[in-house]
């Protein structure tokens, strides 16, 4: 237990919750350990997703299959990383995308029951619980609205519309490459790629993480 309990401390189900409050309730529930190689399959598409899969080491992303076969990247996700929370308690929960390991990948499983006691321990955990949800919802409905556009440019400036801007136009970006890579669908080096791209054109000027658009 102690090797993952300040991983697993730092997710949001876990927030506000002391680290020895923490290993007392671990204690007291039953959960299990299970390592993957890298580009091995955790989860697979369309299988019932019964227990919380907890990220704990390691890298791995979602892709969600049509079908005509077409592969769509959905979300990276790094440790530590509570998996799927949105799908845990839903009256269909068979998971829409497979999850495959980047690297070698070391999860914590916990069953569904496991973590209601866990929520009747302690109500943060509760809360907590319907914060993550929340959240997961957003990411998912923000990136279904990305969809609509065909091009990384397009996605790029509508993302940038919807920011706030200072006095003079400039956006401070809150999220990192990475981060909007993901949400846009892409690699991270072709939303390099593009950015570095419509600042040589003109259409957009940066300066460190501030970036305004010069021409729509």
């Amino acid at each position: 237990m102690e090797k993952f309990l300040k991983k697993i401390g730092a997710l949001p189900l876990f927030k506000g919750i002391e680290e020895e409050k923490l290993r007392t309730y671990l204690s007291r529930i039953r959960y299990y350990e299970k390592k993957y190689e890298k580009d091995t399959a955790l989860i697979v598409q369309g299988m019932p997703y019964k227990a919380l899969y907890i990220l704990i080491d390691g890298k791995c992303a979602g892709e969600m299959a049509d079908a005509s076969g077409k592969i769509l990247k959905i979300e990276d996700f790094e440790a530590p990383y509570a998996l799927a929370s949105a799908l845990l308690f839903a009256g269909d929960n068979r998971i829409p995308v497979t999850i495959w390991a980047k690297t070698d990948v070391d999860l914590l499983i916990i069953k569904r029951e496991e973590l209601v006691s866990l929520c009747r321990k302690d109500k943060r955990v509760l809360l907590n619980l319907f914060g993550d949800v929340a959240d997961k919802f957003t990411f998912i409905s923000n990136k279904l609205m990305y969809l609509q556009f065909k091009s990384l440019r397009d996605k790029i400036l509508f993302f940038l519309f919807k920011q706030q801007s200072d006095e003079s136009g400039w956006v401070l970006l809150k999220q990192s490459i990475q981060e909007l890579s993901t949400l846009f669908g892409v690699e991270r080096p072709s939303l390099s790629r593009a950015l570095a791209q419509m600042e040589k054109e003109g259409i957009i000027g940066r300066k460190g993480k501030k970036i305004k658009v010069l021409k729509e």
